[in-house]
């Protein structure tokens, strides 16, 4: 008899179980879809995320809600959404920075960004430009170049800290121009930008996004942008390839990821959701806002982006000999 109800006991858990299992691909989503976002709120993933959200909820017919996992150079929010279910109910508005670089940059890392994710969408990218105070002499990355060498000392640049975009790129800006750089490490862009303006520092290399209101009202002077083409959000700027010095170029990007097994069926209607979202002029208009390219890859093209950003950066960090504990 005690064998018969164990039986019975576990058919019948077996069955609760088939019936609480995954949503059927044509019910998902059947409740409100979480993207975390590695950044505090009003900072410009966060705007970003809440943009895709808002689109992305009208076209699943679900709420989707932007959840801030802030800390840790943002190995807080990869390794939530790694170690997430894996239903399509999380993803991640993942940046370069956590995706393709801190994997290389530092010697323990949480989380595998090749295995542990699966590519969605390519949502946007911000172009960073070569900043230099407004009462720099230079008009040029070339005449900038030349006078620094005149100086005979190093020059310096403010960065976010080794191992960050702002660090990287203008330490491949020394090697291109064979200048000796020194970094002087600050824990915000504002704090970069005031000393920037102050005249403080040499150079920076920063986001456009951040810098463009000082660049238009003349505080600031932008020699070049650090990207294989020139920016809408300045157009007479031109590339750092145009002035001589293809080797520094570095667009900070944002891409949409979900836990690596999530099936199949649930990733191609988050990335439908997404591709539709970014489609949308409204929309695209909102994000220029922030003063970010909206991205628009389908899946195929941004999972080889993204392989390709990985495999870079790997390299350029390598080259560089960055690493931090």
């Amino acid at each position: 008899m005690w064998r018969r109800s164990m039986v019975y006991a576990a058919c019948a858990a077996a069955c609760s179980s088939a019936l609480s299992g995954p949503v059927r691909a044509d019910e998902f989503p059947s409740r409100p879809v979480s993207i975390y976002v590695a950044n505090a709120p009003g900072s410009q993933a966060d705007l970003l995320g809440r943009i895709l959200a808002q689109g992305m909820a009208a076209r699943l017919g679900q709420s989707v809600i932007v959840e801030n996992r802030v800390g840790a150079s943002g190995f807080i929010a990869a390794r939530a959404t790694a170690q997430a279910a894996a239903d399509g109910y999380t993803v991640m508005l993942g940046s370069s920075g956590v995706m393709a670089i801190n994997p290389h940059v530092y010697a323990s890392v949480p989380y595998d960004a090749r295995k542990d994710f699966a590519a969605v969408a390519y949502v946007a990218s911000s172009p960073s430009v070569f900043l230099v105070s407004a009462e720099t002499p230079a008009g040029n990355l070339r005449d900038f170049t030349a006078a620094a060498a005149e100086t005979g000392r190093p020059i310096n640049f403010g960065s976010l800290g080794t191992g960050a975009t702002t660090n990287i790129v203008s330490q491949l800006f020394g090697h291109a121009a064979s200048l000796p750089v020194t970094e002087i490490a600050y824990k915000s862009e504002p704090a970069i930008v005031n000393d920037l303006v102050a005249g403080r520092l040499d150079f920076s290399i920063l986001p456009i996004a951040s810098t463009i209101t000082y660049i238009r009202s003349g505080k600031l002077k932008a020699l070049a942008v650090t990207a294989k083409k020139r920016t809408d959000f300045l157009a007479e700027l031109p590339t750092t390839i145009e002035a001589g010095y293809a080797p520094v170029q570095m667009t900070q990007w944002f891409g949409l990821f979900a836990p690596a097994a999530t099936p199949g069926p649930a990733v191609d209607k988050l990335a439908a959701a997404a591709q539709a979202t970014l489609a949308d002029p409204d929309t695209r208009r909102r994000i220029a806002q922030l003063g970010v390219e909206p991205g628009g890859l389908d899946r195929t093209a941004f999972l080889r982006f993204f392989t390709s950003q990985y495999e870079e950066y790997g390299t350029i960090v390598r080259q560089l000999g960055i690493k931090v504990d």
